[in-house]
């Protein structure tokens, strides 16, 4: 891929506040400036109270509490040198969710402000410091997932925008690579597609870098050497904890055709932009060309690319989508030109950059569209049944009766309590591996542990002759009958993907 990036002007060095406090005389802002910032802290203001009243009606999900009984019932080094393994992914979030609780001793409903904090700072990092211009920035955050998937959703996605801007802010800086890598570990330690787009940022900015060796002085070539030494420690460091073991599940699926290649490709692609595949590809293609024109392409399209080329592996579910907006949104902060610069446009570079200006038009009206419709929809509908069920049997938990649970879903009751609830599982969160779930252990399981509650996960589309059928018959065969239904959906931009909802059943 062509890269010239190199040729950009780089950004000043200091903001103009900081600007204003290295100066020997104080230079008062124009009024006009004053009441633009007032503007930055109002769009602030307005978005947590968006995000903030969504996250009041939000019923937290498995994966949400998945990572808090992992931090909650693990040592800090199990963690990070077994667990992480299994559960694919880096550990900040798991790291920053222990020291809350075993530092902070937070309880479980901390768990959602503690996201909401992590995406609060990457609104404002877009608000006061992205380079779009405001009617860019200001809507951008209203966007689905900065102002409700990566943001009432409490996972370790929720300090994805944060990272990634940061390296994105950082990456035109030729003269500072020790302060790039620095920018570059958070991200790389987050999520496994932190480290994607962490990496293939790291290799754009060293063909860019090493492009332009021969103009940089010799002290700053050491740095960037000694920087790419650590940083491939660890990259190093981070492939040997989270080798997969034979075990795990994540290895144990169908193989990738070229149709499944062709439908992953587009479904990630059209998530992440206006949900319509070829659609989104179209706009997509617009961007490139720009990032081209702007000879910033390898700092756009390589992290997109490889996270694509990710999410056809692992099967990514639409949550994973919003990783690709991001690193778009982080690769035209990369692009984008300075004011000085749009006042020397040819024609056709500000025809590349009014197409670019449209595009983002377009998406950022479906999405803060399809933002306002999910919070409706979470605000109206509950995310998951698992909060009704925790209070359904919480009187039996405190009576002792024995309670079975099935599913990985179990986790999102068991985080409302401080131990395992259920006698059939050997600790309150769920290790991924081939034999932590066997479907064919129910029924011996139910014939013999004799449990007072059974509680079992719907996550299939819901259907009547299938659930009498398939499952109340069987249950009540066992002695057992339908005590309590809790519903759920896991909600996503279209209406919803999954049922969630929880069935206890109670012996007669």
């Amino acid at each position: 891929m062509n890269d010239a990036s190199s040729t950009l002007p780089e950004r000043a060095e200091t903001t103009p506040a900081l600007a204003l406090v290295a100066s020997p005389e104080r230079v008062e802002a124009p009024p006009a400036a004053h009441w633009w910032r007032i503007g930055d802290f109002g769009v602030l203001g307005l978005w947590v109270a968006v995000a903030g009243f969504t996250l009041q009606y939000h019923e937290k999900w498995a994966d949400e509490a998945q990572a808090w009984l992992i931090a909650r019932d693990l040592p800090l080094s199990r963690i990070w040198f077994h667990e992480l393994r299994y559960e694919g992914s880096p550990g900040l979030w798991h790291t920053i969710l222990w020291v809350a609780q075993h530092v902070f001793h937070a309880k479980y409903g901390a768990l959602g402000y503690i996201g909401m904090a992590g995406a609060t700072a990457g609104a404002a990092l877009v608000i006061f410091q992205a380079p779009f211009p405001r009617y860019i920035r200001w809507p951008l955050v209203f966007t689905y997932f900065l102002v409700y998937q990566y943001a009432v959703i409490a996972r370790p996605y929720t300090l994805f925008a944060f990272f990634c801007l940061i390296a994105a802010l950082q990456y035109r800086d030729l003269q500072r690579p020790g302060l790039f890598a620095l920018s570059l570990v958070p991200l790389s330690i987050l999520t496994a597609h932190g480290s994607v787009v962490a990496a293939a940022l790291a290799l754009a900015y060293a063909i860019r870098f090493i492009r332009q060796w021969g103009e940089i002085d010799a002290p700053t070539r050491r740095i960037f050497v000694l920087a790419a030494v650590l940083l491939a420690m660890l990259y190093l460091f981070l492939f040997v904890i989270l080798l997969p073991p034979a075990d795990v599940e994540a290895t144990h699926q169908d193989a990738i055709t070229g149709t499944v290649f062709l439908h992953r490709s587009l479904g990630v692609i059209g998530g992440a932009l206006v949900d319509n595949g070829w659609m989104s590809v179209a706009l997509l293609c617009v961007l490139v060309a720009w990032c081209y024109q702007r000879k910033a392409l390898t700092s756009f399209l390589l992290p997109i690319v490889l996270l694509v080329l990710l999410y056809i592996y692992t099967a990514g579910w639409p949550h994973y989508q919003g990783t690709v907006f991001v690193t778009i949104l982080a690769g035209l902060a990369i692009a984008w030109p300075d004011d000085e610069e749009q006042e020397h446009f040819d024609a056709r570079q500000l025809w590349g950059y009014r197409a670019t200006i449209a595009v983002l038009g377009i998406v950022m009206a479906y999405q803060i569209y399809a933002a306002a419709t999910i919070i409706r929809n979470d605000v109206n509908l509950p995310y998951t049944g698992a909060t009704d069920a925790a209070q359904f049997l919480k009187p039996y938990v405190a009576q002792g009766k024995v309670i079975c649970g099935y599913q990985y879903g179990m986790v999102a009751i068991n985080a409302y309590f401080d131990h395992n609830i259920f006698a059939n599982r050997p600790r309150a969160y769920y290790h991924h591996s081939v034999d932590e779930f066997n479907p064919a252990q129910i029924p011996i399981e139910i014939s013999t542990v004799h449990a007072d509650f059974i509680v079992i996960n719907w996550w299939d589309p819901w259907d009547e002759n299938k659930f009498r059928a398939g499952l109340l018959a069987p249950m009540a065969g066992w002695g057992y009958s339908l005590a309590h239904v809790s519903d759920g959906y896991l909600l996503t931009k279209a209406g919803y993907s999954h049922r969630q909802i929880y069935l206890v059943f109670k012996r007669d």
